[in-house]
């Protein structure tokens, strides 16, 4: 018998045909609304008034419902007029309301019957918004260029409240990678970009951007920090990027920044640093030039827009003063970002509109993670790969004034290589290939020797369908705005990664052991994985007097599968019998289970304004929502996990950095491995599965809100998020396939203490115990992903903001933000292995109750050593204003946030389980000092005209701090003896620089 599909898939593809059959689409939050009502002198409502909107794209008129109200919904960005007229009572209109991406702004008419004239008013709506129930931040066009910034997303996010970063970018000399960050307890891998309504997030570094972006495009952006949208699944930031159009005014700019290194402040080396640490970041040069224009091709009926932007960002990076003395050249990165727009907006018919946009962004990077510990050979040559460009196609069919239906289609190419220098410019897989050395890490240095690197590239292409409706209606005195959506998007992900020589060698020569190697010997590691996402919601607005009441509820069902998993074998280590440790696999990807998650997601929010002026709002929320499926939790789908490897010691006897027949030493047994069983090595197996009941991570929020509106253009505001973090999912070993018979502490005993080691002082004094594995229990090599019973997170959070808006010549956004993010263990053991030793995560500790959590952002062997992103305090403060008679702004931004902790960790090796990392303090006993900038920018206006012409000078961390902003938290390995490179500074924040900047607009 043929089976059915389940209910709610057929209610998605219903719900997508008439969609598609009225040519309309939606998406993320790129639109605003005007919501309003037209009253008499004396407050009584009235029905039947035209109310017309002009502004933005083409007159739209409505006529006001029995209790008065009109609305105007999915507006894009800008500045509106409402005119509003009834035979016998006059006409009224409004000007200057502006609409903002997510913001709903409030307008009342008032018509007069004994006033025959048209009554003008020239008024801003209210800043509080009565039906938003979250947090977060939309950033205007007048802070996008008037606020002294380095003009990329990242920079905009440190603005908004509980939102904390992994880096301070000054001038741009951060702008060339992606920033990482936590928003209010949720790390960065829960994070989504939309661009113009199209997902961008990338599904492998999941939580990332899938492209760069031309900041001079920009209409606005939105960042939602928490909500009762059931739009939103995931908890972290949603980042909503809007870019302009064409209007029916003809306008463009053109425009050109330079940064010169020449400008920068006197460089400081701290005196603890000037043994090994010979140069640090600085900018060598940045430019950015790029010109828009946009206009009507058919007035009323037809706009076009496009945009082209090149960013040069060439950096000098830090280097070791050991490098300088061998005469190497200064280390150097240098990134090209260029990016391409064009948006197509029609309203062929006065009910129906329609958006076409195409984007093409490409990123060329060389020398990137240049620095102390990578050397230039080790350094990646990074470029597109594989297919390019996003497309979008949306339209929007207005049946009524009540309701409206929306559609969209869009596609993103996504990709890129990384292939590692190695000495000969390598820009393609086959050259790091045939490098003949492998890659190769000096233990004594704490760096990477100036040889080679591992490779990467692959495909990552995403499609997504979406159908979303608004409907309105009144019962009694409730009026209801209802929103229902459904979603469809596929992403996938493809490629390979490879290590030269298939070696990742670990060099003992500088800790006493001339020529001995850790050699890990690696298969190549091929990836191929398709995700696939429905989402279906349902969410109603409900306004009663100064009642507003949210609910929503919203359904996800993802889906992930791997393809077919094929990787060569390594053919240099082999068991006695001659069997290769690692063999040739070749898997169909048909065989192997899918991963699949439904999740119901409830909401709901209660905002009440006080009194009849309305200028004081209380707020309330509840809202779950569930962790978005990606490579940060789907390699379990696959045979072949992240890597495959074995690792031997060896004795390198010829000196060529690498292991040749003959040189590892057997004696010593299989040290290390992933991939395979070790009592089994020929076997091809799945050897990690996923539980049957294993459930997607879930974080329950609570909001309590308060905002007052001091005057028409001044509001402040405070904010308490309490979240309960949950479910989260663990890689957990089993000793038995399928049996759940879990490793626990009860396997393990103790080897013995890691102790204080001669002439350490940072991370004082300690004696901590190491665990290892009991004599006859194997190592585990087979491991199942499911929850872990035994962890969970809470986090709570206190934002004070006070809010100007641009009035009276000035504008200012600052906040305070106080954050507590802690976790809670119930079990002595880590969730993984039941191991109780206290080792260092990339969350912080992996056995600690109570402790501060963090999210690590880069590695210890990396260019930058390593980040843990933990700030208990932040401040932000931002502003611009124009001084009058002379036509100049004056823009100012000033961050600072409590240090970044600082994880000290000791190595123990020759366990039976392998070497581990030990947690030698609390998470933030130990903390680098607090980072702080303050950037100031002047700009003049030259006005003829309908022409202008702006001359801007921005300085950057104008104080010159150089903070320190990374230190090598690895103290010591095994020996009472301080390691060479032990709490080395990696990182200072760059010194002042000036930006010289032309803009010319018309």
């Amino acid at each position: 018998m043929k089976r059915c599909p389940p209910l709610w898939s057929r209610a998605a593809w219903v719900a997508l045909l008439v969609s598609l059959m009225a040519f309309s689409a939606f998406g993320q939050t790129q639109s605003g609304n005007i919501f309003g009502s037209v009253v008499t002198s004396d407050g009584a409502v009235l029905p039947g008034v035209t109310v017309t909107l002009t502004g933005v794209g083409a007159p739209q008129s409505q006529v006001t419902d029995a209790q008065g109200r009109f609305r105007f919904i999915n507006l894009s960005p800008g500045a509106y007029t409402l005119r509003s007229e009834l035979a016998g009572y006059g006409v009224a209109t409004r000007s200057g309301i502006t609409v903002n991406v997510g913001r709903n702004a409030e307008a009342v008419m008032t018509l007069n019957p004994s006033v025959a004239d048209t009554i003008t008013v020239t008024a801003e709506a209210p800043l509080l918004d009565q039906r938003k129930a979250g947090t977060g931040a939309t950033m205007t066009q007048v802070e996008l260029e008037d606020v002294p910034s380095a003009r990329d997303p990242w920079v905009i996010l440190q603005q908004v409240p509980g939102v904390l970063m992994d880096r301070i970018n000054v001038g741009g000399n951060e702008s060339g990678q992606q920033s990482q960050f936590v928003s209010k307890g949720v790390t960065g891998d829960q994070a989504t970009y939309s661009v113009d309504g199209v997902n961008t997030t990338d599904m492998i570094a999941t939580g990332g951007s899938s492209a760069y972006y031309d900041f001079g495009s920009f209409e606005e952006i939105q960042v939602a920090t928490g909500g009762t949208d059931p739009r939103v699944q995931t908890p972290g930031a949603q980042i909503n990027i809007v870019t302009k159009r064409g209007t029916n005014d003809l306008s463009g700019s053109a425009r050109y920044f330079l940064t010169e290194g020449s400008t920068q402040g006197t460089r400081k080396i701290p005196a603890e640093a000037s043994s090994y640490l010979g140069l640090t970041n600085e900018i060598d040069e940045v430019t950015e030039w790029g010109l828009e224009i946009g206009g009507p091709i058919v007035r009323d009926r037809l706009w076009l827009w496009g945009s082209y932007a090149d960013n040069q960002i060439d950096l000098f990076t830090a280097q070791s003063q050991g490098s300088i003395n061998l005469g190497h050249p200064r280390y150097s990165d240098f990134t090209t970002l260029e990016t391409l727009n064009a948006k197509a907006n029609a309203q062929i018919m006065r009910n129906n509109s329609a958006t076409f946009f195409y984007s093409d962004n490409a990123k060329i990077k060389t020398g990137r993670n240049a620095g102390p510990s990578r050397p230039p050979n080790t350094t990646w040559y990074q470029d597109g790969f594989g297919p390019k460009g996003t497309y979008k196609l949306e339209d929007t069919h207005i049946f009524s004034s009540n309701f409206y239906l929306t559609g969209m289609y869009s596609k993103v190419n996504g990709g890129f290589g990384l292939w590692p220098n190695s000495g000969r410019d390598c820009k393609e897989m086959d050259c790091v290939r045939e490098t003949p050395t492998g890659a190769v890490y000096d233990l004594g240095e704490g760096s990477w020797k100036n040889l080679s690197f591992l490779g990467v590239e692959g495909v990552r292409p995403q499609e997504q369908y979406r159908a979303d409706a608004s409907a309105f209606f009144n019962t009694g005195a409730l009026s209801h705005e209802l929103k229902f959506g459904f979603g469809y998007r596929t992403a996938g992900a493809e490629g390979l990664t490879v290590w030269p020589q298939n070696q990742l060698i670990y060099d003992f020569t500088g800790i006493g052991y001339p020529g001995l190697h850790l050699t890990y010997f690696f298969a190549i590691s091929p990836y191929d994985y398709e995700y696939k996402y429905n989402d279906i919601y349902l969410g109603d607005t409900m306004l009663l007097g100064n009642l507003t009441i949210q609910a929503g509820l919203r359904f996800d069902n993802q889906k992930a599968r791997a393809g077919d998993q094929v990787s060569p074998a390594n053919n240099l280590v082999t068991d006695p019998d001659g069997l290769a440790w690692l063999p040739a696999i070749n898997y169909r990807g048909a065989d192997i289970p899918t991963m699949e998650w439904d999740s119901i997601s409830p909401r709901i929010g209660i905002t009440y304004a006080l009194g009849e002026d309305r200028r004081t709002l209380l707020r309330g929320a509840y809202n779950r929502y569930v962790s978005q499926m990606g490579s940060n939790s789907t390699g379990y789908t696959g045979v072949i996990p992240g890597y495959r490897y074995v690792s031997f010691y060896s004795y390198d006897a010829n000196g060529n950095d690498r292991a040749d027949p003959g040189e590892i030493i057997w004696d010593y047994g299989l040290i290390g491995f992933s991939g395979l069983d070790p009592n089994n090595p020929g076997a091809v197996q799945q050897l990690r599965r996923i539980d049957s009941s294993v459930k997607p991570p879930t974080t329950d929020e609570f909001i309590l809100g308060f905002e007052r509106e001091l005057f028409r253009d001044l509001v402040l505001g405070l904010n308490y998020t309490h979240r309960k973090l949950d479910n989260f999912l663990s890689n957990r070993a089993e000793k038995t396939p399928g049996s759940n018979d879990f490793y626990s502490p009860a396997d393990y005993e103790v080897y013995g203490n890691v102790t204080t080691p001669t002439g350490s002082t940072e991370a004082g004094s300690y004696s901590l115990p190491v665990y290892q594995l009991k004599t006859g229990i194997a190592r585990p090599a087979y491991f199942v992903l499911t929850n872990n019973p035994f962890y969970e997170q809470t986090y709570d959070g206190l934002e004070l903001s006070l809010v100007k808006r641009m009035s009276n010549r000035w504008m200012m956004r600052g906040n305070v933000s106080w954050n507590d993010w802690v976790q809670n263990v119930s079990s002595p053991g880590s969730a993984a292995t039941g191991d109780p030793t206290q080792l260092r995560t990339g969350s912080g500790c992996s056995v600690c109750d109570g402790a501060q959590v963090v999210q690590g952002s880069g590695t210890i062997s990396g260019a930058k050593g390593a980040v843990w992103i933990n700030s208990k305090w932040a401040v932000n403060v931002a502003g611009v204003y124009q001084i009058p008679f002379i036509e100049t702004n004056f823009g100012a931004n000033f961050t600072m946030r409590q240090g970044y902790p600082v994880l000290y960790g000791h190595q123990q090796t020759g366990l039976r389980d392998g070497s581990k990392r030990v947690l030698v303090s609390d998470v933030d006993e130990y903390r680098l000092p607090d980072p702080y900038s303050l950037d100031l920018r002047l700009a003049k206006d030259f006005r003829f005209g309908g022409v202008g012409f702006e001359l801007a000078l921005d300085a950057f961390n104008v104080t010159n701090e150089q903070t320190i902003l990374q230190r090598n938290a690895d103290i010591a390995q095994n020996t009472g003896y301080l390691s060479n490179s032990a709490n080395r500074i990696r990182e200072l924040q760059n010194p002042r620089v000036l930006r010289f900047g032309a803009r010319f607009t018309f």
